[in-house]
């Protein structure tokens, strides 16, 4: 009897630890709902357009930016968040060449003619992104993750520099008949190394798609280390709507006192035709991501 006691006892305790064990690694390996994640992505970025022929070069970029998740089960989850993303523009034309109507110092109407050699324009902007995600991974310690949303970017501000090593320059006054290309002072003729400083061309909001992928670590205390590969395309034009900026302003006050508008805003020619057509972003590269689990 004894004996029977003790048999019992034993099963019974050993059922007892094999619960506590189990009800223990359940804790353990349970995936926690709730993730918060903060990482900064390096990449290649443009503004992608068209102009003269011409695409726009591929430069550097950046982001910086916190995530919310939410685990429906441990491989799926939805999320959202803010980031800071910055991406560069650029384009190099060997001629450009316009006219448009304007009046002079004395206020003749006439066609002011330019000819722009080796025009420039480099491009900045930054955004503030909304994303709306979704994220598959698998299990383990070490996990493939894969993630695709749409991000709405709010401009913060955007900036661009125009050159050239060289202008031509002439008008043409059609009441006379006759095409003037001097004098200098009048704003016609040849000058030499043009530029602008910084300026603000206005875009518009940014609607990117999202897509990334790579290996997810985990680490203690349901912690994480994400590195993966991330494409974000813009889905929307960008551009503002038509203005008749010139792409090389005539100053009838001070004739020899030239400025570079943007590529991006410009008219061709003074009409309702633009030099760029659709703008678009474009940004890749590799992303890190730190992530709390609770």
């Amino acid at each position: 009897m004894k004996t029977n006691d003790i048999k019992t006892n034993c099963i019974i305790s050993i059922l007892a630890l094999i619960l506590s064990l189990i009800g223990f690694n359940e804790k353990v390996s349970a995936q926690s709902n709730n993730e918060v994640s903060f990482y900064l992505q390096g990449s290649f970025s443009k503004l992608k357009y068209e102009a003269l022929g011409r695409d726009s070069g591929l430069e550097n970029g950046f982001g910086i930016g916190g995530k919310y998740s939410y685990y429906i089960n441990d491989s799926w989850s939805i999320g959202t968040g803010a980031e800071i993303q910055y991406i560069e523009g650029s384009i190099f034309v060997p001629t450009v060449e316009g006219s448009y109507i304007i009046q002079d110092g004395e206020f003749e109407e006439f066609e002011f003619r330019y000819r722009a050699t080796n025009f420039s324009e480099n491009q900045e902007a930054y955004f503030l992104n909304i994303p709306v995600q979704v994220q598959y991974e698998t299990s383990g310690t070490i996990r493939f993750y894969t993630t695709a949303g749409i991000k709405a970017g709010i401009v913060l501000s955007t900036k661009y520099q125009s050159s050239a090593s060289s202008l031509e320059t002439s008008g043409y006054y059609s009441q006379y008949d006759v095409e003037l290309t001097s004098p200098e002072f009048a704003g016609f003729g040849e000058f030499r190394e043009l530029g602008t400083s910084w300026s603000e061309p206005k875009l518009t909001t940014n609607f990117v798609a999202h897509m990334e992928s790579g290996m997810k670590l985990m680490l203690e205390n349901n912690n994480s280390l994400y590195m993966g590969f991330f494409l974000d395309y813009g889905l929307n034009k960008i551009q503002p709507d038509h203005t008749r900026a010139k792409l090389v302003n005539y100053n009838n006050r001070n004739p020899t006192d030239f400025t570079l508008g943007s590529i991006l805003t410009a008219s061709r020619d003074g009409n309702s035709s633009q030099f760029v057509n659709e703008v678009r972003t474009i940004a890749f590269g590799l992303k890190i991501r730190y992530g709390f689990q609770f």
